[in-house]
């Protein structure tokens, strides 16, 4: 976490399982230190976390500045090196802020204790240099647990708005990316000094993802803009850690982390989760000259003390904003209150029953306990269940998690009476509301079972569960007004293959077609898989009810699993496109927004490049108020 320009006051700081190809790189093994001195030549030898045992995973985190992870993604960080996962940071600037060597040197130290107190072993490290794509970088391995290592790289800071400091030329990360500078070069007194193009800065990383074998990747916000109050390198690290995770062939996890942002949304963290990312943190900033080291030094005005009680990812809903399972003037009604709800387990003693899944209270621990269904020592296998004693017709469910940080489903299935089933994704952290629409189907009962947890889980529930059938008229609704508002939006992708027509352009060219009968019809993104996305863009609000997607029409590239998210922080399941090419509907409650993104979340075995053939925004329109008669 950066500081700002002169006169250097602090400024307001404002998920795929594995198997990789490891490419060749290098790493000479050559001191040992609290950061480990290195020789000027060393032996050639293997990098040391190939003694580490990382059959708990391996976890590669790649940030911008020394205190990101810490601050930002504190939580899951301790819960990675506390499972016995191998974890890897890499830390893409030096985090500078315009000041000499001897502080963001020290910086550096300061993380490596960080992670040496989490791991409850010595800071000393043995220091070793790996080559990645014809690069040398320095890294830094905890002596006593060689599971958890550092990579530095030096880059300079890029300031709060990527404008840069004196010092170092008034250059940044974001530049690059934008293409307003040809080359970035590291800090003066890097001990590995390199100039990086932009090809050359994506291909470092890159290979940094295939050299380790990552199961799981975090980064910062590689979904927010420049300029909305995130740091400028934090945006652009995550952009390039994405772009890198798209093109990495190992099953792997993927999480964005919000940055500066966090402050303003309620606190999610336990007590407890609090004291140990504090303890962390502090144990960083006794090396920080410019940061707080203590709760009274961190008090507001400063940011560190909300940043400390908070995390959140990208994409998980702000729990601040309305999370009513019931949408006010949705076209559905809630048929829970007609439901019998039964569990596999529940928690009496604490008041934590299956009734408390539907007590129209989106709530629980630490707020309001007794508001959530909790089964003890509750995982995988775990199920709630909905029944009717007539059949009624379903066209959705809403899902909220447990709101604690420990506890969480990462996926499961709806299973309804008439055999079919619905897959449910990864509900919120924070316990925001997950909806999960389907065609309709009459049913008398559904069951709801979880099938994977984080690791922390210990005792899996949920806050709420809510179901939906359309909403009964006793005369025909009028129809909506509608009208198709695409053409009015910037369309933008997380890649596209200009070389043969297939760009984010023609996902939105109202041709609904592509290879083998019209390739350059449709958007193509080269390697892409679950990750992929394209995002449609307004100037101002559009009050979206709809969004059509077209697959790609070869019988290969199919997306078996996607997810809209909307600028109001909402999101809706996608579930898989028809493989010929048809247009899927994905209807839902009108929104205003100003922009919706489609990512792809999962694929078939033999896709290749995934896509698009169309995506197409549809938006209600004010009714004209009836003439009186």
């Amino acid at each position: 976490m950066p500081r700002s320009e002169a006169p250097h006051r602090r400024s307001p700081r404002t998920a795929r399982l594995v198997t990789a190809t490891v490419t060749a790189l290098a790493l000479v093994l050559t001191g040992t230190g609290v950061l480990g001195a290195r020789a000027a030549a060393g032996a050639a030898t293997t990098d040391p976390v190939s003694t580490a045992d990382c059959r708990a995973g391996r976890v590669l985190d790649v940030v911008a500045h020394p205190d990101d992870d810490l601050l930002f993604q504190g939580t899951d960080l301790r819960s990675s090196i506390e499972s016995g996962a191998c974890v890897r940071t890499v830390v893409v600037t030096a985090a500078d802020a315009g000041y000499p060597a001897w502080y963001w040197r020290e910086r550096q130290t300061g993380l490596v204790a960080a992670y040496a107190a989490i791991a409850g072993v010595d800071p000393a490290t043995t220091a070793s240099t790996l080559t990645v794509a014809g690069r040398s970088l320095r890294l830094e391995t905890l002596t006593a647990d060689p599971r958890i290592s550092l990579v530095f790289m030096d880059l300079p800071d890029g300031n709060l708005g990527g404008n840069g400091f004196w010092a170092t030329g008034y250059t940044s990360l974001q530049q690059l990316y934008q293409g307003y500078v040809s080359s970035l070069a590291t800090v003066a007194d890097a001990p590995d000094p390199a100039t990086y193009t932009l090809a050359e800065l994506r291909s470092t990383i890159s290979g940094l993802f295939d050299g380790y074998a990552p199961t799981t990747v975090r980064t910062l916000d590689h979904a927010g803009a420049y300029g909305d109050g995130d740091h400028s390198d934090h945006h652009t690290v995550a952009y390039l850690a994405n772009e890198a995770q798209q093109r990495y062939t190992g099953s792997h996890t993927f999480t964005g982390y919000l940055g500066y942002t966090i402050e303003g949304r309620p606190t999610n963290l336990t007590s407890q989760q609090v004291a140990a990312k504090s303890s962390a943190f502090f144990t960083y900033a006794a090396h920080d000259s410019e940061t707080c080291a203590t709760w009274a030094a961190c008090a507001p005005p400063r940011p560190e003390s909300s940043w400390l009680q908070r995390q959140y990812t990208v994409g998980q809903a702000d729990p601040a904003q309305p999370t009513n399972p019931s949408t006010p003037g949705s076209d559905r009604t809630d048929v829970t209150g007609s439901a019998t709800v039964t569990a596999s387990a529940e928690n009496a003693a604490d008041g934590q029953t299956a009734a408390k899944a539907v007590d129209g209270v989106v709530s629980g621990y630490p707020a309001n306990p007794s508001a959530e269904w909790v089964a003890p020592n509750g995982r995988a296998g775990t199920w709630l269940q909905l029944s009717w004693a007539s059949a009624t017709t379903l066209t959705g469910i809403d899902l909220a998690d447990r709101p604690n940080g420990d506890d969480q489903v990462t996926g499961g299935t709806l299973t309804f009476s008439d055999g079919s089933s619905v897959a449910v994704p990864a509900l919120p952290n924070a316990g925001a509301v997950q909806q999960v629409t389907f065609a309709a189907r009459t049913v008398t009962w559904a069951r709801f079972t979880v099938t994977s947890v984080s690791s922390s889980t210990q005792n899996v529930g949920l806050a709420e569960i809510r179901a939906f059938a359309a909403a009964s008229t006793t005369t025909p609704p009028p129809t909506p007004t509608t009208s198709d508002v695409t053409a009015s939006a910037t369309v933008t992708a997380s890649a596209e293959n200009p070389a043969d027509g297939q760009t984010a352009a023609k996902a939105v060219d109202g041709v609904v077609s592509g290879y083998p009968a019209n390739p350059a019809a449709e958007w193509v993104a080269p390697n892409g898989r679950a990750g992929t996305w394209i995002q449609l863009s307004w100037t101002s609000a559009r009050k979206l009810v709809e969004v059509d997607l077209a697959d790609r029409p070869n019988t290969t590239d199919q997306v078996t699993g996607g997810t809209l998210t909307f600028s109001d922080g909402s999101s809706v399941t996608v579930p898989a496109l028809p493989n010929g090419g048809a247009v899927q509907q994905v209807v839902f409650p009108a929104r205003s927004v100003t922009w919706v993104r489609f990512t792809v979340t999962s694929v078939s075995s033999g896709t290749q490049n995934a896509g698009l053939a169309e995506i197409r925004a549809i938006a209600a329109t004010d009714s004209p108020t009836p003439t009186p008669t």
